[in-house]
């Protein structure tokens, strides 16, 4: 217990004295504001959980059935989607906690208490806090209205619930960093859930609401949930244990790297060549891989607003979120174009390579991400042909103009970037050039629609904005040479400030 208790001391120590908090004030600033909304917009949905679940229409489920524990019952049905969606949120979100051991590794402490502080350190986590947020208030006022044994056994089902998402996620991605067939047979699992429930194919309500009230009307039931965490625990302890050293946890198969230039964009010369190892750059390092796995995320975004009859027919809505889909790698991921190689800057000033083939490649890489985002939301032509047209449109718009702004932005004040953090909750390397991005990227296609809006024509906008995409892809010699003799005249005040980073 003493060694525990030493070890949480190191770690307030290791967090009040990081020098983050001395830097960037006003983003830390905007942190805290953030945080505190997002605090009390879960408090409200608590305080407030009941009454939604009134009015919401269920059949089957009403008070003249069910009496107290129908409102209970009603949430039950929609509780496996919400830690499903915790589950795939937990994924990008939830920090795995391994390079703080690193300096303890060489200390006369047994790995077994290490691994078990890494653990215990998890159910500590935000993520894990914001549900009691949300619950904590539901769950108050579940004791008075259903009997004390219920509304306990269903509480303890609960959080038993939360904390299996924890341990089955932690053991996912430690297991994926290492395996990396373990992330596609996810992947595979989870278009397999989504296309099943999509498609009617298996009642998830149903299951769910069986789940969650076998909890309250059959105890033995929360033996389930608790075993399961408990053998995940168990799976992570015996997997962290026997991996517990830093090369064994981010262990490479170098033997199964190919020849830089032996792929298909080799066939397109310096700027292919260069774009080629752009790709085995982003997948190799955890941060850009993260930008990219976020980008394969949003690609579903649209259902939410396409298939809906509150957006039907909105093509201001619809222009907003074809910027989401075929805009988002590139400005999550350009926005730190330089930051990105931070590290190995002064590599690139001493590589017979030219700004501008070096810009070429951004912009390849950037087409080719967009545009497969553009292919593979073809479906959404399901939903109205529309919709595909404002898509396409606005991925010439974010090809044409996005990319060239972002890639201007993106040059501008560049910060170093940590590679082996994740992208989400990470303000690393954010400024002001990463806030007046959405100006010129998500501002200028919404303003160029609502010029068609006021001559009420709705492909007026649209033209307009394909069309300032393909003025954009005309000029792209133009603004890369700019950009390349920009960047020619500031590599050394660049490179210096990576070095003092």
């Amino acid at each position: 217990m003493k060694v525990i208790l030493q070890l949480i001391g190191m770690q307030w120590k290791e967090a009040r004295r990081s020098p983050l908090w001395n830097k960037n004030l006003i983003i830390n600033i905007v942190l805290a504001v953030s945080f505190l909304y997002l605090i009390g917009m879960f408090v409200l949905l608590g305080v407030f959980l009941d009454d939604i679940l009134i009015k919401i229409s269920v059949e089957g489920i009403d008070y003249r059935t069910y009496k107290e524990s129908f409102v209970l019952r009603r949430l039950n049905q929609y509780l496996l989607y919400y830690f499903f969606m915790d589950l795939i949120l937990r994924y990008f979100i939830q920090k795995l906690p391994a390079l703080s051991v690193q300096p303890l590794l060489h200390l006369p402490i047994s790995k077994s208490k290490l691994v078990h502080f890494m653990l215990g350190k998890s159910i500590w986590s935000p993520i894990n806090w914001a549900h009691g947020l949300i619950f904590v208030p539901f769950i108050l006022e579940l004791f008075e209205n259903l009997p004390f044994d219920e509304s306990l056994f269903w509480s303890i089902g609960l959080v038993s619930v939360v904390y299996l998402n924890n341990f089955l996620l932690i053991y996912i991605k430690r297991t994926s960093e290492v395996d990396f067939r373990v992330y596609l047979g996810m992947l595979a699992l989870l278009v397999g859930i989504v296309s099943a429930d999509w498609f009617d194919l298996i009642d998830f309500q149903q299951i769910s609401a069986g789940v969650f009230n076998a909890f309250f009307l059959n105890p033995i039931s929360l033996l389930a949930p608790i075993g399961i965490a408990a053998i995940f625990y168990a799976l992570n302890f015996r997997f962290l244990k026997s991996n517990l050293y830093m090369d064994r946890l981010s262990t490479s198969k170098q033997s199964e790297i190919s020849y830089v230039g032996a792929g298909f964009l080799s066939r397109f010369g310096v700027v292919g060549r260069l774009t080629e190892l752009e790709f085995k750059f982003i997948w190799r390092n955890k941060r850009t891989r993260s930008v990219l796995l976020i980008t394969i995320m949003f690609l579903g975004y649209g259902l939410l607003v396409f298939p809906t009859d509150e957006y039907a027919g909105n093509h201001l809505m619809y222009v907003l979120f074809s910027v989401i889909i075929t805009g988002m790698f590139i400005l999550n991921y350009g926005q730190y174009l330089l930051g990105w190689e931070g590290s190995h800057f002064d590599h690139i000033l001493t590589r017979k390579v030219d700004f501008s083939d070096y810009y070429k490649s951004k912009f390849l890489l950037f087409a080719i991400v967009s545009g497969s985002a553009m292919l593979l939301s073809i479906p959404y032509a399901y939903f109205g042909w529309e919709i595909l047209l404002v898509v396409f449109s606005v991925f010439l718009f974010n090809i044409g103009v996005g990319s060239h702004c972002v890639m201007f932005f993106g040059s501008l004040n560049p910060k170093k970037i940590d590679l082996s953090k994740g992208t989400v909750l990470n303000w690393q390397g954010v400024g002001a050039a990463q806030f007046m991005l959405v100006i010129p990227v998500l501002g200028l296609p919404l303003c160029l629609f609502g010029i068609g809006v006021i001559f009420d024509s709705i492909y007026l906008g649209i033209g307009l904005i394909a069309a300032f995409g393909v003025i954009g892809l005309i000029g792209t010699n133009i603004w890369i040479g700019w950009l390349a003799k920009w960047l020619t005249s500031q590599r050394y005040k660049i490179s210096r400030d990576f070095r003092n980073q």
